[in-house]
């Protein structure tokens, strides 16, 4: 519940400060007294965007705090999912400074004005004659048919379902979507893949190639020196071979001389062995491989054109980075393979959760429907003790073509005036008067089944006396027994009411009007009351009126 607001340089406040308690409290005050700026000041420090007109001293920067009591709010979780620290006094701080800024808090820690206003939205709810906005949103009138048909778990289950199926939803659409994109661009990808892939990108294919092409451009020159010098190297005594193998003879003739000519002769085998192998690869091609053969070197010339072609195409010097843009290609289809296997898995699971959500959706509608005649005879029992006795309010479900976060359901509040009379929605044909009503009466109604936070009825009594303003004030003094309940009135009977009471007032000099504001005792509650009731001509009779309202 709200303990304390404390104002400081806003509008024509220097500085206030007030407490509050559980209950009910009344607060009233003269028209233009500053009744508005007090909860203007409190919008602010809720979350409500400022502005710079507000400071009275705009070389001060303006100060507004609240101090909820929260323990019994079970928002434990709340403070948990805006990381911060958990105070069963929570403090709310606003401060607007001179330079146009605007700052806020929740115990110490800054939050933005969004984080504000959602938080400080579990904690207190004004409503006032001419924001009755929220009767006509569903995300209102779903939350209040749910708190009377006992089905506020499952319809928090189903909404958080609902949120999965809508995230895997929109997450299909994107996957098709790049599937889409992606085809046309695969297709070439794919014929990319197939021409790299039929050819032999061996990183030294081109310097293979290149030498075939050359060996077999040169089939006369390379038999004719090959030739020669096989010939140089095996011909009789006079060949290079038989003249090395005298040397080796030589040599080992005179080893014993000399340890270094042992080695010499070490080292001429070698060059003979070495020559050897040499001139019987020279047979080797001689015999096998040095043939003219057109169609090979034609064949030979359209591997080696296809490569550099490749090498062309793509932009690179070398096969290695063929070989890597092949790579690239095929890890292309493999994405694309696993984006198709991604596509079935996610409409899958879609499938699930809206066959899941089907079945909850039904579960919800059928206890929604069986509880809202039983909420409709409440709801026009309250309205006729407010002196709307001819009126009916109806509530009616009607299935919808999807799903949304409430169900497969759209709901309608309607409205006849008077017997005979066509229903139409409320926001059509309710007048003001008439729409503060019906709040009341759905708050209330929500005051016995659901946790609302602390209440302030901002002169939602406006236009009615008598035994409906009475019944107003019986209202709100029994939903004050489980949530506090602030009410700004100026009907006597309703601020006669309250638990506690609270005035505010102008003091005005020469200089500056100030609002002020005190908490009554007794008999200045009386004298208050009994001037609400003569208008403000303070009579004997009235005096007795407001001692016995009181009573």
């Amino acid at each position: 519940m709200l303990k304390r607001l404390s104002i400081s340089n806003f509008a024509i406040i220097d500085f206030i400060e007030v407490s509050f308690d559980s209950g009910l409290t009344s607060i009233t005050g003269e028209t233009g007294a500053g009744k508005s700026i007090i909860l203007g000041a409190l919008s602010l420090v809720l979350g409500k965007r400022a502005d710079l007109n507000f400071l009275k001293d705009i070389s001060k920067k303006c100060i507004i705090e609240a101090d909820f009591d929260v323990s019994k709010y079970n928002l434990s979780d709340l403070f948990d999912i805006n990381n911060l620290d958990y105070e069963k006094t929570t403090i709310l701080r606003r401060e607007l400074v001179p330079s146009g800024k605007s700052r806020a808090f929740i115990n110490d820690t800054p939050v933005n004005l969004d984080e504000l206003n959602n938080f400080s939205s579990h904690l207190i709810d004004i409503h006032s004659q001419n924001e009755t906005h929220s009767l006509f949103s569903n995300s209102f009138q779903f939350k209040f048919l749910d708190s009377l048909s006992n089905t506020l778990n499952e319809s928090s289950s189903f909404r958080n379902l609902f949120f999965e199926y809508s995230s895997l939803t929109k997450l299909y659409n994107q996957l098709l979507k790049r599937n889409h994109q992606g085809a046309n661009d695969l297709d070439y990808k794919k014929f990319l893949l197939t021409e790299l892939e039929s050819i032999n990108l061996n990183p030294n294919a081109i310097f293979e190639l290149e030498n075939q092409v050359s060996e077999l451009s040169n089939v006369d020159e390379l038999k004719n020196k090959l030739s020669f010098c096989l010939d140089s190297i095996n011909f009789g005594e006079y060949g290079i071979l038989n003249r090395i193998s005298d040397i080796i003879n030589q040599i080992k003739s005179i080893e014993n001389i000399s340890n270094k000519f042992k080695d010499y002769s070490l080292r001429i085998e070698s060059l003979f062995i070495e020559l050897k192998d040499i001139a019987n690869d020279f047979e080797d091609h001689l015999s096998n491989s040095i043939e003219f053969d057109p169609e090979l070197l034609k064949l030979k010339n359209k591997e080696l054109d296809r490569l550099n072609s490749m090498l062309k195409k793509h932009n690179v010097s070398n096969i290695e980075d063929l070989i890597l843009i092949k790579n690239d290609l095929s890890k292309a289809f493999f994405d694309s393979e696993s984006l198709t296997n991604k596509i079935e898995d996610t409409h899958k699971l879609i499938e699930d959760k809206k066959n899941s959500l089907l079945k909850l959706s039904t579960t919800i509608h059928d206890k929604r429907s069986k509880s809202i005649p039983g909420i409709e005879k409440k709801l026009n029992s309250l309205l006729s003790r407010l002196g709307m006795k001819n009126t009916v309010f109806k509530i009616e479900l009607v299935e919808a073509d999807d799903f949304s976060e409430f169900g497969k359901e759209k709901i309608e509040f309607l409205f006849s005036s008077n017997s005979g009379v066509k229903y139409k929605q409320v926001k059509k044909i309710a007048s003001g008067g008439e729409l503060s009503r019906i709040m009341l009466s759905i708050k209330y109604l929500m005051s016995k089944f659901y946790s609302l936070p602390t209440i302030i009825f901002d002169e939602i009594d406006t236009g009615v006396s008598g035994l409906v303003a009475n019944q107003i004030g019986v209202l709100m003094k029994e939903m004050s027994g489980s949530a506090q309940v602030l009410t700004i009135t100026h009907i006597p009977q309703v601020a006669a009411k309250g638990n506690n009471h609270i005035k505010v007032y102008k003091k005005t000099t020469k200089l500056e009007s100030k609002t002020m504001l005190k908490t009554l005792n007794k008999v200045e509650r009386e004298e208050e009351i009994a001037l609400m009731l003569s208008a403000k001509k303070m009579t004997k009779t009235a005096k007795l009126h407001a001692k016995e309202l009181l009573d």
